[in-house]
């Protein structure tokens, strides 16, 4: 497994667009490469950059799309709602509807790994095939997985709101270096990135609210995709996992079992932030993955 790239974001980016649309919402995106659109989805807290080792790269086989949800990075601060992920769905379509998608293959990392799986359940006609990175918002039947235990995410809840009152370079490095296997792959201009949108007042007022309920809320919680409604996902599904995730690769494992068209594949020596730490495997791994999914359309077709 390789290590994440040095080379500086905004080179990877050279050849993407960053724009803001408006439609239902107000929604940053970075949009790069051309043919089948690619929908990237970020995690809790994050943001279009967290893809900025993947994007493009997979632009050189996809029209890639990377999103700020709504309450995130330059989307919109207002309008926060405790449910939270109806909410993002909704800003997915209409994000889609505002660039004249009528499909698209969609990859969504922890955050937005729920989000993906229950657009595939409220729109399955929109999306094409489905990558979930380390994906939270997954609720095991009980007994389906014997030993395993949600982790405690209300015990983050202090130092993630802490991050956004203070947002020292520090405080940002220890919230985010967390998510590695190994926290010297963070790079310095990742940490500043965040830092920079965390000092944005609105953003940092509306993400306590946000991280206050989404690791001890429970409104949120009537959102988890449990094993009957994985059942009901039909696209072909890549579950793409961190060996060193807290959530362990058995969880991956068996919602790639639950959906009716799985696969699985884990990063060796992997946090949560797989799509960054194992930039260069993940991205392989997921145009093959997507690729594959072409061709098999093109048979049927």
């Amino acid at each position: 497994m390789t290590t994440a790239a040095q080379t500086p974001y905004w080179i990877e980016l050279l050849h993407s667009q960053v724009r803001q649309l408006q439609g239902k919402y107000r929604t940053r995106i970075i949009e790069a490469g051309s043919g089948p659109a690619l929908l990237l989805l970020h995690g809790t807290g994050g943001h279009v950059e967290n893809y900025a080792l993947n994007i493009a790269e997979l632009a050189k086989y996809f029209h890639v799309v990377a999103l700020d949800f709504l309450w995130h990075g330059k989307s919109q601060t207002e309008g926060y709602d405790p449910e939270i992920i109806p909410n993002l769905v909704d800003q997915v379509v209409d994000v889609m509807d505002q660039l004249g998608l009528e499909s698209a293959f969609v990859e969504g990392q922890s955050l937005g790994g729920w989000v993906a799986m229950q657009l595939a359940l409220r729109h399955p006609e929109r999306v094409r095939a489905l990558v979930l990175t380390t994906t939270m918002g997954y609720a095991p039947d009980d007994g389906a997985m014997p030993g395993y235990v949600e982790p405690d995410w209300a015990s983050n809840l202090q130092s993630s709101l802490e991050v956004l009152r203070d947002p020292s370079f520090d405080n940002v490095r220890t919230r985010m270096a967390r998510i590695l296997a190994r926290p010297e792959r963070l790079t310095d201009e990742a940490v500043m990135v965040r830092q920079a949108l965390y000092r944005q007042p609105a953003l940092a007022a509306v993400q306590q609210q946000f991280i206050a309920e989404y690791l001890a809320g429970n409104i949120i919680r009537k959102h988890l995709v449990t094993d009957a409604l994985a059942r009901q996902i039909r696209q072909p599904t890549l579950v793409y996992w961190g060996e060193r995730n807290r959530t362990p690769p058995a969880l991956g494992e068996h919602i790639a079992r639950q959906v009716q068209r799985g696969t699985f594949h884990c990063a060796s020596d992997t946090g949560h932030w797989a799509q960054f730490e194992s930039a260069a495997e993940h991205n392989d791994v997921v145009a093959a993955f997507l690729t594959e999914q072409l061709r098999e359309e093109e048979t049927r077709a």
